[in-house]
């Protein structure tokens, strides 16, 4: 998905340090726990940004929940960091409010020079960031400025309002120096972890993508699940040398060893609402074309590999 040209990622020298920097976390709205803000690590030098599918199948830690949960002996966790032990997030936001140490708004033209992505289409109440689209193409978006890394995990608690399918939620990881087009300039890869793009504004599924290749002729790999994204629930990927995951409450829903499939080089967390109006005919019968819709996310966070 395009990044704005002024939110271009630029990797700055010396990597990442520590440094005294806060990651104030809100309690969560439901059981579904975030990570602890008393437990993230520290984390300093900023970064400045800017047809093949795979699933896994059930595996022990599947089973062992599954008699866990049938015994109603324990519940099954519902965050990927709590069940895989993930450990520690080496940064982590809860959205009290809205730091501007820690992300950059973006301003200017939306997805492929159609709309504008505006500063007041980001807010943050009651403890969620919001970003919201109206009937006109104005939109939002937001890079996350807590370090880049290359390899990683990422996990996020969101939720998306039914509405137009011209309006497409996205949590993605976009390269360094990919650049502001639609695609990463260089052909760094893009993985979005989370993606409403094709449904019919009914929310009633998402998307993993993983893009990869050449710039002029990149591949994907992905996989679509079934969930009723108007409710809260828990996305997230690894990536590592091994291979790319993704999750959801928990439990995967995606994954590829195909090491040619694996981004090149660092990568940076944005959170975007894009405007794609040539979809809007898509839209579900019943649902409102006109209406503004709304990405909440409820956490965010990132561990090391």
């Amino acid at each position: 998905m395009i990044f704005p040209p002024r939110n271009r990622m630029a990797a700055v020298g010396g990597g990442i340090v520590a440094a005294g920097c806060s990651f104030a976390l809100a309690v969560p709205s439901s059981s579904a726990p975030g990570p602890d803000p008393s437990r993230a690590i520290a984390l300093g030098a900023l970064e400045r940004s800017a047809p093949a599918v795979s699933y896994t199948k059930p595996g022990p830690k599947d089973q062992e929940d599954a008699v866990a949960a049938k015994g109603r002996k324990k519940p099954v966790p519902t965050t990927a960091a709590k069940r895989y032990g993930w450990g520690r997030p080496i940064a982590a936001d809860g959205f009290r409010t809205l730091d501007r140490r820690a992300w950059e708004v973006y301003t200017g033209p939306g997805n492929n020079g159609k709309g504008r992505r505006l500063a007041r289409a980001v807010t943050v109440k009651g403890g969620v960031l919001r970003i919201t689209g109206t009937r006109n193409g104005d939109t939002g978006g937001l890079a996350w400025m807590r370090g880049a890394q290359k390899e990683g995990r990422w996990e996020a608690r969101v939720k998306v309002s039914r509405g137009c399918a011209c309006y497409n939620a996205n949590l993605l990881l976009w390269p360094v120096n990919g650049g502001g087009g639609t695609d990463p300039r260089g052909g760094g890869g893009e993985i979005d972890w989370m993606e409403t793009f094709g449904d019919r504004g009914l929310r009633e599924g998402t998307n993993f993508f993983l893009h990869y290749g050449p710039e002029d002729d990149h591949q994907r790999k992905d996989a679509h699940v079934r969930v009723d994204l108007r409710k809260w629930h828990v996305f997230a990927v690894e990536w590592n040398s091994r291979g790319v995951t993704g999750f959801m409450d928990g439990r995967k829903t995606f994954h590829t060893s195909d090491r040619a499939a694996l981004p090149p080089g660092k990568m940076g967390q944005a959170v975007q609402l894009d405007w794609f109006p040539g979809l809007t005919k898509r839209t579900k019968a019943g649902v409102s074309r006109t209406a503004p819709v709304t990405l909440s996310v409820d956490w965010i966070a990132m561990y090391r590999p």
